[in-house]
């Protein structure tokens, strides 16, 4: 009998597709996948569509699987996704700069995306470059001490209502979303690969980008997604 622990589901949803995919969780065969085209209408979320996708995959899968699916990455294609930039400056005094050193720039950070768009979800979050006494940095540099750290961010986000209406159906069928990702965010990482949308995810949930901050959830019992991302940085 398979384990489902073993095996990872994820779920692209674009205006144009719908694909879903389960996949070994230590490698890259693919154990099921299914696609299905829609017709473009940027005003339209498909979601009947959607469900009757689900209806017509999920429960083969489980069959298959002799287990349940319990958590589901979902892959999100949208208009509605929304990129929004930052930059913090700190004292760090001539201290080592390290990645402590920052956590509450960072914690800073996340906070004002909170407050000043509260009605928005993060998926990710990412640094874009570093200023350190004047020079810019792409990457955090090991073993530096500074005077001052000034770090540009940017946040992709989903509005907590759109985000709703795909819980609301996978609840249906009893299913949680794990993680939420961007498939643009996804693509420009991996430009000059080729290789699937279900690969590359797998890639950026296990820290490809060395500059995005893994928004991991504690495990919290009886606490929802959106509960458990945001208590990452108490």
């Amino acid at each position: 009998m398979n384990n489902e622990n073993n095996f990872e589901t994820f779920l692209y949803y674009s205006d144009k597709r719908l694909s879903i995919s389960v996949q070994q969780s230590d490698k890259d065969s693919k154990f099921y996948e299914k696609s299905v085209l829609l017709d473009e209408n940027l005003n339209n979320l498909h979601l009947d569509k959607f469900n009757e996708f689900l209806n017509s995959n999920i429960f083969k899968i489980e069959k298959s699987l002799k287990k349940f699916i319990k958590n589901i990455t979902l892959i999100i294609d949208h208009k509605e996704l929304m990129k929004i930039t930052l930059s913090l400056k700190k004292k760090i005094y001539g201290n080592p700069l390290s990645n402590d050193s920052l956590s509450s720039l960072l914690k800073d950070a996340r906070n004002q995306i909170k407050e000043n768009y509260n009605d928005k979800i993060i998926t990710h979050m990412i640094v874009d470059k570093y200023l350190i006494d004047g020079k810019y940095f792409s990457n955090l540099p090991e073993k530096i001490k500074c005077e001052n750290v000034c770090v540009d961010l940017y946040f992709i986000c989903l509005s907590e209502d759109f985000i709703k209406k795909f819980e609301q159906i996978f609840s249906k069928y009893q299913i949680k979303i794990k993680q939420i990702l961007s498939a643009d965010y996804i693509k420009d990482c991996f430009k000059d690969d080729e290789i699937d949308i279900f690969s590359m995810c797998k890639k950026i949930i296990q820290g490809h980008n060395k500059n995005e901050i893994l928004l991991v959830p504690k495990k919290i019992k009886n606490k929802g997604f959106f509960e458990k991302f945001f208590n990452f940085f108490s």
